[in-house]
């Protein structure tokens, strides 16, 4: 019972006490107790229940309102997140860990707050700090993950009161020099695969195969002959692998078609028969499983007198050929899956298209005949 009585020794005198209870039915961790003493009558006990029962009602609504704790949101949505919910966004286990990870280590001082709390000043107080502390990828990390967060809550409705991303709107105020990217030219990419065979390297055919077909690291090493159609002149990527998580779907998480040229097509029949009865197309080497493969790649570069690059510049460099050899950009993406045409975009500048034949019109030297009666009178101003 809510009202019940009992014997007060030190005053020798019976009286009534109340205890009111309420539990939510949203969210089961919410609880609300209220309490009465010392109360003389039944009749001051029932008014003293029905004002108790307002305000464990009004403070119950409350906080359920408030929402929950930062910190116990990036727990569930954890859990949620691992089991695939539908409310989370589908991403892989080391992905969840790692977007804990990065809340964890730079949102410290938000565990303990409620969500209502953390607001836009707090957010952005945070990523100005880690402008000059991190990476811009690991920026762009953190505010992935809060915002994957905030969208479960939001969704699940564990966020109650507010529908706001605190990191949305956000921009830098850092300006980061945009430094040319990393490429090979055509001669480059020829001396490398020339170098590399008649050296007889052992990653000749995969280096072939990633500046024939734009397949990423992993993609190339997840490829077996059975995407291999050589009736339609096609290869089908659709498998991916990472050494953390093995294989999988591609980083897209959609399949897509490479056209085969000629030449790809004589290169994969020669590797079919030196790999013989393997299901794999390229060998798995030790080290690429491992991750070496970047490292590998600069070093015979280095050794070979052309530019140092890493092994995902390779796709970089099929995409910029197909587009001088005036493939169009959408094609390029389909072919090698890109969504963000962000990136694209900067494979077209690479390549020149955009301004291409600009400056052809521009005649600004003087004629032929002329610069002939200046050589003439001043005589060859290069000539030693």
């Amino acid at each position: 019972m809510a009202i019940s009585p009992y014997f007060d020794e030190k005053q020798n005198k019976n009286f009534f006490k109340v205890r009111v209870v309420r539990k939510s039915t949203a969210n089961p961790n919410i609880v609300v107790t209220k309490r009465a003493f010392g109360i003389e009558s039944i009749s001051e006990a029932q008014k003293i229940e029905k004002k108790l029962n307002l305000q464990a009602e009004r403070e119950l609504v409350e906080n359920e309102n408030k929402g929950c704790i930062w910190e116990t949101l990036l727990e569930e949505w954890e859990q949620s997140a691992l089991r695939g919910d539908i409310f989370s966004k589908e991403l892989t286990a080391p992905t969840v860990q790692d977007y804990v990870f990065v809340i964890r280590t730079y949102t410290t001082e938000w565990l303990k707050l409620r969500v209502e709390e953390i607001d836009k000043a707090k957010a952005w107080v945070v990523l100005d700090k880690l402008e000059r502390e991190v990476s811009v990828s690991r920026r762009k990390r953190l505010r992935t993950a809060i915002d994957a967060v905030f969208s479960w809550g939001f969704l699940s409705g564990r966020i109650k009161g507010t529908h706001q991303i605190p990191t949305e709107g956000y921009k830098s105020t850092r300006k980061v020099e945009e430094k040319l990217p990393e490429i090979l030219t055509l001669t480059e990419i020829k001396t490398l695969l020339s170098y590399a065979k008649t050296v007889n390297h052992a990653w000749y055919p995969i280096w072939a195969m990633a500046l024939m077909t734009g397949m990423r690291s992993g993609e190339l090493y997840a490829l077996e002959w059975d995407s291999v159609d050589f009736e339609n002149k096609v290869i089908y990527v659709h498998r991916n692998w990472t050494n953390k998580t093995g294989f999988g779907s591609t980083k897209g998480r959609y399949w897509r078609a490479v056209p085969m040229s000629d030449e790809l097509g004589t290169f994969l029949k020669e590797q079919k028969l030196i790999r013989g009865n393997e299901k794999s197309v390229m060998h798995r080497f030790n080290v690429w499983s491992k991750g070496y493969q970047a490292e590998i790649l600069r070093e015979f570069c280095v050794g070979s007198g052309i530019t140092s690059v890493k092994f995902h510049t390779l796709r970089a460099c099929f995409a910029t050929q197909l587009i001088k050899d005036g493939v169009a950009p959408a094609v390029v993406m389909k072919i090698a899956g890109w969504k963000d045409l962000k990136t694209m975009q900067r494979y077209i500048r690479l390549a020149g298209i955009e301004v291409k034949g600009a400056t052809d019109g521009l005649k600004l030297l003087p004629e032929a005949a002329v610069m002939g009666r200046v050589v003439n009178l001043f005589g060859n101003p290069n000539k030693e």
